[in-house]
């Protein structure tokens, strides 16, 4: 019984100390599980932190949704980036670089902000100003630009019958015009003929007069005749010499009706020099028939008058035009004056007096200037008018001749009164300018006397710039 019971004692004490070493391992790993478990918890919980700050759940439950399908090898994070990437390359044109999305996104922001802010006022968008998408903006250029594109065409349109129109018109005006200078030589001939014929007639008188005179000598020699018969030959040669005279006189008349200008000596006022051919009242422009060809230039003022009526002699207009784009053979101007009831129509006609594109008309100004029609005298006026006289290629002349085609006639020069020895010592200049008032009145009335004799068309400030097209401009102010 001893051995029996020392058997058990020692299966017991086994069997305890397995028990002990197994608790003793039990417990070493329920630590170790505790401590990791722990661990494992706070990376789960700085797992979740993370990823709450890069998605909300709702997010990472959709994220195939949201992000698309995924890329072998990419993370879903790296192909937003991705897209973002692309966005900005198609947005801005360029790479990036390393930076954030942030930055790039800031970067596109700065961009669009500048696109904005550059926008036509007229560029019409349907969105608020910030909802408009730079695809709409492509949309909305892209519309204004074929519109441009289709009116451009119309243009063109238009100006390919206008040019028709003009080849046509100058056709007609080149026949015309050889009409009238048949009618030209044909009329000079008439006026040859009768200069020879004056010629002619001068010759005879002045033989006839020295064959007289020559009597009238060999009478007075011949002692034995008696006084009737001198008196009788005296007789003679006064009724000669008034005869003489008398061919002289219609000489003269005939040498002014081919000289001077006929009785309507101001014609050249009335004639046109072309054509309104088109109008584009939304651009406020006109289209004329003469251009480069016709040494038309921009700056250039014509005034317009109705196709269907006579100038005025006054030579207001209903409108006045100022050139600012020269063709070939038309020229684009702006409409400076007109009239709502009186518009510019197609056909009008336009005048110019200075302007002549087939020769160079020559002016003699005298007297004082209110060139911007306010009331008051301008000192620097009458060198207005002759400044406007040569930029548009005509002459100015000091003094009148059988040669020139127009004056131009301010106010009457007054002259000062003549300066007493308190006001010549006061001024030394008072004589001076004593004597140049006086000889501006002089020129004055010798001009005037001089335009009259030669029949020579007199115009006045408003009546000159009424026929060249600038009354508007020199007042300073446009009538729309």
């Amino acid at each position: 019984m001893a051995v029996a019971r020392q058997g058990q004692s020692n299966t017991t004490l086994y069997t305890v100390i397995t028990f002990v070493a197994l608790f003793v391992i039990a417990a070493t790993l329920a630590v170790i599980f505790y401590l990791k478990s722990e661990d494992w918890r706070d990376q789960y919980t700085k797992s979740q932190q993370e990823t709450s700050e890069l998605a909300s759940q709702n997010q990472v439950r959709n994220i195939g949704t949201l992000v698309g399908q995924k890329d072998r090898g990419q993370s879903r994070l790296g192909q937003l980036l991705g897209y973002i990437d692309q966005l900005y390359i198609m947005f801005g044109g360029g790479q990036s670089g390393e930076t954030s999305a942030e930055v790039k996104m800031t970067e596109m922001q700065t961009k669009y902000n500048d696109i904005l802010a550059k926008l036509p006022k007229d560029l019409t968008l349907s969105s608020e100003a910030n909802q408009i998408g730079a695809l709409q903006l492509l949309e909305t250029y892209d519309t204004k630009l074929k519109q441009k594109q289709e009116l451009a065409d119309q243009l063109g349109s238009q100006l390919d019958e206008l040019n028709k129109k003009y080849d046509l018109t100058k056709q007609e005006s080149a026949k015309r015009e050889e009409e009238l200078r048949t009618q030209i030589r044909a009329e000079q001939k008439k006026a040859d003929d009768i200069q020879q014929s004056c010629s002619r007639l001068d010759k005879k008188g002045d033989e006839q007069l020295q064959s007289l005179k020559q009597q009238a000598n060999d009478a007075v020699e011949e002692k034995n005749k008696t006084k009737q018969e001198l008196l009788a030959v005296m007789s003679k040669l006064s009724v000669a010499e008034n005869k003489f005279q008398e061919s002289l006189d219609k000489q003269r008349k005939l040498e002014d009706m081919l000289l001077k200008p006929r009785p309507m000596e101001d014609v050249a006022a009335y004639q046109p020099d072309g054509h309104i051919i088109g109008i584009d009242i939304s651009s406020n422009i006109v289209f004329i028939d003469i251009g480069r060809d016709d040494k038309v230039y921009p700056g250039m003022t014509f005034s317009v008058y109705d196709k269907s009526a006579s100038i005025p002699t006054d030579g207001s207009s209903k409108a006045e035009v100022e050139v600012f784009n020269v063709d070939k053979n038309t020229s684009i101007a702006r409409i400076n004056k007109s009239s709502k009831k009186n518009p510019i129509i197609e056909g009008d006609v336009i005048v110019n007096l200075i302007w002549d594109s087939k020769a160079v008309n020559r002016f003699v100004v005298a007297g004082e200037f209110d060139f911007n029609g306010d009331g008051d005298i301008d000192s620097d006026g009458a060198a207005k008018i002759k400044e406007l006289i040569e930029n548009w290629g005509g002459k100015v002349e000091d003094a009148v001749t059988i040669d020139t085609d127009f004056v131009v006639l301010g106010a009457v020069p007054q002259a000062n009164k003549k300066p007493t020895l308190d006001e010549i010592q006061a001024d030394p200049m008072a004589t001076e300018k004593y004597e140049a008032s006086v000889k501006a009145s002089e020129r004055y009335q010798e001009v005037k006397n001089q335009a009259k004799d030669f029949s020579i068309p007199v115009f006045n400030t408003k009546r000159f710039l009424n026929f060249v097209g600038y009354g508007s401009l020199a007042s300073g102010k446009k009538a729309k």
